[in-house]
């Protein structure tokens, strides 16, 4: 899956090894916009044994935003506690307050090792 950014969602791009979603993520419908992709990595675990690192960095997320990257990283853990290798990589902008904190709150809902990446 590949999906281009644009003002209003972010870039996702999911490949063997790794996948990135990045950028302003404020859709119109969270939804419509993200039910693809939660299909899309839930495929690509049931299928891939390849050690997986998840690459976040989000400028900005709404409310409909963050429910999506919840219920991603929820199906996520499931496959890490039932021994798939994932890592999570949330990177932030050094003065971005809002994304570090929305970070630290899904690290502590988690199992999969999350690493917090400061930028800036």
């Amino acid at each position: 899956m590949n999906i281009e950014g644009t003002r209003s969602t972010p870039s996702i791009q999911i490949n063997p090894g790794i996948i990135e979603i990045k950028g302003r993520s404020i859709p119109e419908d969270s939804f419509e916009f993200y039910n693809p992709v939660v299909h899309a990595i839930q495929d690509y675990f049931r299928k891939s044994n390849t050690k997986t690192e998840m690459h976040f960095h989000l400028e900005y997320i709404n409310s409909g935003s963050k429910k999506f990257i919840t219920t991603i990283l929820i199906h996520c853990n499931e496959f890490y506690q039932n021994g798939t290798s994932i890592s999570v990589l949330w990177h932030y902008d050094a003065d971005d307050e809002a994304i570090e904190e929305l970070g630290n709150d899904l690290r502590s809902m988690l199992q999969i090792p999350f690493h917090l990446i400061k930028v800036g």
